[in-house]
């Protein structure tokens, strides 16, 4: 199957703050939003009343965590699902600006787009991929884990450690936010490989969910994780086992170590003894994809896909990660925020020292009746101090890293100055730093062909069912709720008849009547496929609701 249909669905953060700094109620900010979006946009509600489908064949919704998700249409290419990413976003941005305007005491309304938070909630905001295919799903684990553990350093947001009380730069911040190698959960114990088999196809189509990458602000970093991701998808479905000979001892330490290592040199161990870096890894991969290059199996984009996947594995062998500090995430805040700490005074050195202190300092409040406090200096190093033995202990250590406690402050304010720095570069919006430096002309990211993105923002791509059900739903949207919509099917409960879109690659509008109780029937079939599982989700985290 030389046809490909792949996307993606990203979870946005939002809150809402007033001019005296208190928090908006994030239901009810959240819940104005999606007001909002059925009153300003072209679409179809979703079946059961959840989000609704709009004209250019996406899905905009707000999973049970109370934050917005938008799912790309099913798209033939890496370059339409960056681009209907992008024409998301402006939907998204548009609605969050119109939102803002009602309050009229200044009252600010964010949203962005972000991977962890550090608060210390320990939330983690996902960015999930969907591949179709027709493979046995089982074959998938072996063969692509080690490409989702080493592609991340092309792939990889950027950021801290979230989880660390220290100061930890890490290529990919979600990665120590996943906790197995393959699970079935998307709430809590994360894995590499994901799982779950939720078609929402039929004709014997399988559904790829990847929950393991991040969102990017990169086109070009967006792209590469797509298309090279679909590539390794073609060849494990065409029967070739590109991942054997790269298999990992320890997948989870390894993806650790590749995400803590910026100059991806860092070598982890293989399942037969053998030591790789994760450009290593990723070059294994690229050599089976260009043997296959011309196979029936590969869709046409391939060639494409592999020369820019080549390129950035030669610039980051061969120039250093630097001379990516334009391009990928994690390399242009990588040098933001070592620029940033370097005019506060602070090396990579001091800030390892640092580390080190604030985490025996953390360790020993743990068990005091202060755990759980925030590490400020007033607790740690006033009269009062409930680990005052601690600190007299750490006192040589500090000295001998040539540190001295009255930086702690600074360097706490440091970390405090960049973390809010990293919430701000994936703010939506003219206000994202992300968004300044580009406007500058100090980014390289762009890809030819992620064009036309004001087009996209109503029109659906031109292959497959998303075209179809985009084009109904602008000629059907405003009805008052008489139509419904899911990603396999649209019903007019009047005239009970509904459309089938099983067929991922539908182009002929073809209706068939339904009596009402067939329609209820498959009412409940639908959420049965959607929900396989009696479970009482997590309500703390999403219920994960993918697009192919």
């Amino acid at each position: 199957m030389s046809e490909r249909l792949l996307g993606i669905e990203t979870e946005y953060a939002i809150i809402g703050v007033t001019p005296s700094g208190a928090s908006l109620d994030r239901p009810m900010l959240v819940t104005r939003v999606v007001d909002l979006a059925r009153k300003r946009l072209c679409h179809l509600p979703g079946s059961g009343g959840h989000g609704l489908f709009i004209g250019n064949g996406s899905r905009f919704y707000i999973d049970s965590g109370w934050h917005p998700e938008l799912s790309t249409p099913e798209c033939s290419n890496p370059w339409d699902v960056t681009r209907y990413t992008l024409a998301g976003e402006h939907i998204l941005d548009g609605l969050i600006q119109e939102v803002e305007k009602e309050y009229a005491d200044g009252t600010r309304v964010l949203c962005f787009r972000c991977n962890v938070d550090y608060s210390g909630a320990n939330t983690t905001w996902g960015c999930h991929e969907s591949y179709l295919h027709r493979a046995k799903p089982a074959v998938f684990p072996a063969q692509i884990i080690p490409h989702l553990v080493s592609r991340v350093i092309y792939t990889g947001a950027g950021g801290f450690n979230s989880l660390s009380s220290g100061l930890e730069f890490t290529v990919s911040p979600r990665a120590p936010h996943l906790e197995k190698e393959i699970s079935n959960d998307s709430t809590c114990n994360r894995g590499i490989f994901h799982t779950k088999d939720e078609s929402l196809s039929g004709k014997g189509y399988h559904r790829l969910h990847i929950l393991c990458g991040e969102s990017l602000s990169s086109q070009l970093g967006t792209f590469l994780k797509l298309s090279t991701t679909a590539v390794v998808v073609c060849m494990i479905e065409a029967g070739l086992r590109p991942g054997e000979t790269v298999r990992l001892r320890s997948p989870l330490q390894a993806m650790r170590a590749i995400a803590s290592d910026s100059k991806c040199k860092v070598l982890v161990e293989l399942a037969n003894g053998q030591w790789k870096s994760g450009i290593s890894i990723q070059r294994h991969y690229l050599t089976k994809a260009e043997d296959h290059l011309h196979d029936s199996f590969m869709p046409v984009w391939a060639s494409a896909a592999c020369t820019r996947w080549r390129a950035m594995l030669d610039l980051l062998e061969e120039k250093g990660p630097t001379s990516a500090a334009c391009t990928l995430d994690w390399a242009i805040k990588h040098a933001l925020y070592t620029h940033q700490a370097s005019r506060r005074g602070f090396t990579q050195d001091s800030i390892s020292g640092w580390n080190r202190i604030v985490t025996r300092l953390r360790d020993a409040l743990q068990r005091t009746p202060y755990r759980g406090k925030p590490v400020s200096v007033d607790l740690l190093l006033g009269a009062s101090s409930p680990i005052r033995n601690e600190v007299e202990r750490l006192t040589p250590s500090l000295r001998a890293h040539g540190l001295t406690w009255d930086l702690l402050n600074d360097f706490l304010m440091l970390r405090q100055e960049l973390f809010e720095i990293d919430m701000k570069f994936g703010q939506l919006g003219d206000q994202s730093i992300f968004t300044a430096l580009d406007l500058g002309g100090a980014l390289s990211h762009h890809m030819p062909g992620v064009d036309r993105i004001e087009d996209a923002v109503t029109a659906p791509p031109f292959n497959g069912r998303a075209r179809l059900r985009g084009e109904i739903i602008h000629r059907l949207s405003g009805n008052n709720g008489r139509y419904l919509c899911d990603w396999q099917a649209i019903w007019d409960q009047v005239e009970h008849r509904v459309l089938d879109l099983s067929d991922p690659f539908s182009t002929e509008e073809r209706w068939r009547n339904l009596s009402p109780a067939n329609q209820q029937t498959l009412l409940f079939e639908l959420f049965r496929r959607r929900f396989p599982s009696s479970r009482v989700r997590s309500m703390d985290r999403p219920n994960e609701d993918p697009q192919l």
